[in-house]
Parts: structure tokens; C-alpha cells; sequence
């Protein structure tokens, strides 16, 4: 009797292990968060190659070129073409000659391939209004009530740059920090509301305050 304890105890502990094991294996691959735009179509055939210039990478992950390569099923494609985007992007691990070469999960550009708005304040305007020497009246940001995916864009400041954006009225408060490796700052405007704000830089070639208003026609 106890050694037939001793082997069901032996079994089930194998099974165990076994079982931890297989759900380490077969984990979801990491989806790859790009901002980008939309440089050209490249063709294909089943599926469809669409080149794009690399503006933000959101995930933890480093691309090596500045344009990349996504691949998605012609049936599955949009009925339209965006400007810039947000792309959702799987690794592709077969073999191709494509170099810097990703896909759309499930291939669909539906789904991987999504219209976003992009806003920027260039560097010449943060300068201008750390030094006094420019214009700096507030910017004025807009967007229809149907948009999603917005995003505001931030020069460097240099090697490390901070940047705290805040609500006028204290209603929200956001800070950044980040290396000259993972610029430029950036922050989602999506579920912002309408208002105004401001934005606070410290860094070793840039600094100061802008101002900014967000508004929805």
C-alpha cells in the first residue's frame, strides 16, 4: 500500500511539473506597438506588403531601421489607406529576404493597421518659448468626437529629458522621463478632455514651458 502511494505521489508531481512547464512554453508572443506612416504599398500576392516609416515605438522592443515592412492578407485588408497609424505587429520569425519584416496578427490590417492622429511641437517652438525669442501663443489641438489613437509628439531635450505635462485647472498630471535611446516623449491625448494644459521640460540642450489647448469640433 505505501508503495503504491509513493508511486501515484511521484506521478502526479511529474504531471505537475510537466504542466508548468507546458504553459511556460507556449506563451503569446509579444505584440510590437509602432506609431507610423504610411510610406508605400510593395505589392504581393495572398498576402500584401505595406512599407512604413518608424515614428514611435511604444513597446519594449528596439527596431533596427527607421522603415519596416508589414505583411497582411489581401482579404483582409482596409478600404482605405491612412497617413498615420497605429500599428499592432507579430515578429516574423519563417524565412524571407524581406529585411525588417512583421505581420498583423491573424494577418488582418484590420486589426494591425489602425488610422491614428498624430500632432507634433517641433523643437524651433519649445526653443523659442525657453528663450523668449519666438512666438509661443498656446497651440491649439484639434479632433473630431469620432477619432481615436491621438497622440502628441515631443522633441528631445538631450541625453535624459523630463517632461511633466499638466491640466490648467489640476485636473491631470503626467510625468516622463526617459533616455535619448527611447525619445521622442510622447503622450496619448485620446481620453483627454478638452481644456487647457501645459508642459514643463528639463534637459541639458532644451527646457521651459508650453502651452497647449486641446479641443473637440
Amino acid at each position: 500500500m505505501k508503495h503504491l502511494t509513493l508511486i501515484l505521489t511521484v506521478y502526479l508531481l511529474t504531471i505537475t511539473i510537466f504542466s508548468c512547464v507546458q504553459t511556460q512554453v507556449i506563451k503569446p508572443a509579444q505584440k510590437i506597438k509602432v506609431l507610423a506612416k504610411f510610406l508605400s504599398d510593395e505589392g504581393g500576392d495572398k498576402v500584401l506588403i505595406s512599407k512604413f516609416l518608424v515614428i514611435k515605438v511604444f513597446s519594449d522592443t528596439t527596431l533596427f531601421s527607421d522603415t519596416i515592412f508589414v505583411g497582411y492578407y489581401f482579404y483582409k485588408t482596409n478600404k482605405q489607406k491612412f497617413d498615420t497609424v497605429l500599428l499592432t505587429l507579430n515578429k516574423y520569425d519563417g524565412k524571407t529576404t524581406i529585411k525588417n519584416y512583421f505581420t498583423c496578427p491573424d494577418y488582418d490590417a484590420k486589426i494591425g493597421i489602425q488610422k491614428a492622429k498624430i500632432n507634433f511641437i517641433d523643437i524651433d517652438y519649445w526653443e523659442g518659448c525657453e528663450t523668449g525669442k519666438g512666438d509661443c501663443k498656446p497651440l491649439t489641438f484639434t479632433r473630431s468626437k469620432q477619432e481615436k489613437n491621438w497622440f502628441l509628439i515631443m522633441p528631445c531635450g538631450g541625453t535624459e529629458t523630463s517632461v511633466t505635462i499638466s491640466g490648467i485647472d489640476n485636473s491631470f498630471k503626467k510625468q516622463l522621463r526617459l533616455f535619448h535611446n527611447n525619445c521622442p516623449p510622447y503622450i496619448e491625448l485620446t481620453d483627454l478632455a478638452d481644456g487647457r494644459y501645459s508642459a514643463y521640460m528639463t534637459a541639458c540642450g532644451l527646457g521651459g514651458q508650453v502651452k497647449f489647448n486641446l479641443k473637440t469640433n
